[in-house]
């Protein structure tokens, strides 16, 4: 038994491999601990110290060219050739050159239009003349040829004079009346929209739309929908009537201003205050109508508001003719009454005036306003023109948009409602 032990050598200084195995076990778990606690803690650290947000993301770098850079550039292309007589070339890419704008062909008053519509967010361009810029203004309905297509400048260019024109304003208590200048110049012809030059003399059609200034979304939709040929009428009792015929007129719309006169049926159809009645005096209808006539200025002319009643007293009507005959106003009949006096009363008075031929929508129905624009092209077709009353309503205005739009294929003219007078 001893001999078999002392021969497996199992002493303390005879230990075999599974004991040394044993022993260096421990070391190589410690050392291989330190070094991921190593490799973790740099990768923490570079992190930390890094500051990239965008860490672990794809990222693409762009190089861009200091602005420095290409100033410095820009004169290197036009290094002196290789002969210095001959001038440098200029820079490869160069700005656009302006259309022509077939200038030998237009007047110098059309030059300095065509120039002005150019320069529309500055006002009027400085190179105008004086005497054209004081009764000009560019209204943005129209537009200036871009130079695809050479356009005549009367056709590419409309304007209406600037409004107020103090010549044609007197002041009163009540408020700014309009008046006859010293020189015969008078508001229905000043703030009227001017017509393209070459305008045929029949086929004629005029619209005006009624009620404007009393819904702030009506009146916006028509001023923006409706083409400037469309005149607006605008009732007296609106808010803020100044701007919203600034507006109008920016856009190339000539407008008119509406007079109350009594229904029949009044005082139940009552249309509002400062209404023109039969039952008063002629100096108390004056007085209203100053009171209505200074609501706003710029318009060319004035259009009754009901009034089957007023306009059939010749008693009533007569005095309110003259006074707006002597204040160079355009009166326009809406046809509320066949047997209205109105166009009769102007003649006598010597003021242009102009007869509604039809009310194109006395129902909002869309078939009724389509036969009544079928009445008008049959009007103008036979007798050379037609006027049409209409509301502004939005399904009516859209209507009107939309017709007006085949009227050029079909052979008529959309005029504004004073072209008609100065036949």
């Amino acid at each position: 038994m001893v001999a078999k032990i002392a021969a497996t050598g199992s002493g303390p200084d005879n230990s075999g491999p599974e004991d040394d195995e044993g022993r260096y076990r421990p070391r190589l778990l410690l050392i291989a601990a330190i070094l991921v606690a190593l490799a973790s803690g740099g990768t923490l650290a570079w992190l930390l110290l890094s500051d990239n947000r965008l860490a672990g993301e794809p990222v693409v770098r762009i190089a861009l060219v200091p602005e420095e850079s290409v100033e410095a550039a820009e004169p290197a292309k036009a290094e002196s050739p290789a002969d210095p007589a001959t001038p440098a070339a200029p820079p490869e890419e160069t700005a656009a050159p302006e259309p022509a704008d077939d200038a030998d062909d237009l007047s110098p008053d059309e030059k300095a239009l065509l120039d002005a519509a150019r320069n529309l967010d500055n006002g009027l361009d400085k190179g105008i003349d004086d005497k054209i810029a004081a009764g000009v203004k560019i209204v943005g309905a129209e537009s200036v040829s871009d130079g695809s297509e050479p356009q005549a400048a009367e056709a590419a260019v409309i304007v209406l004079a600037v409004a107020p024109d103090p010549a044609l304003v007197e002041k009163t208590a009540q408020g700014p009346l309009p008046k006859v200048a010293r020189d015969g110049r008078k508001a229905w012809q000043v703030y009227a929209r001017p017509l393209p030059k070459g305008t045929q003399p029949d086929r004629r059609i005029a619209l005006v739309v009624s009620g404007m200034g009393i819904s702030e979304s009506a009146t916006a939709h028509a001023i923006d929908v409706l083409p400037p040929e469309v005149t607006l009428s605008f009732a007296p009792y609106g808010a803020k009537l100044q701007s919203w015929i600034d507006r109008a007129r920016a856009a190339g719309h000539e407008v008119l201003l509406e007079l109350p006169m009594e229904p029949f049926g009044y005082p139940q159809n009552d249309p509002g205050p400062y209404t023109l009645l039969t039952s008063l005096k002629p100096d108390e209808n004056l007085t209203r109508l100053e009171w209505l006539m200074s609501r706003f200025t710029g318009y060319a002319g004035v259009m009754n508001y009901q009034g089957a009643r007023f306009t059939t007293s010749a008693t009533a009507f007569k005095p309110v003719m003259v006074a707006l005959g002597a204040r160079g106003l355009l009166y326009v009949d809406n046809g509320a009454s066949a047997r209205s006096l109105g166009p009769q009363l102007a003649g006598e008075s010597g003021m242009p005036s102009v007869q509604a031929t039809r009310i194109v929508d006395p129902v909002q129905n869309p078939e009724v306003i389509a036969t009544s624009l079928d009445t008008l092209e049959k009007v103008s077709r036979e007798t050379g023109s037609a006027v049409g009353i209409a509301s502004g309503f939005p399904v009516t205005v859209d209507a009107l948009a939309e017709w007006a739009k085949t009227l050029k294929n079909e052979g008529y003219v959309l005029v504004p409602v004073t072209a008609l007078a100065r036949e």
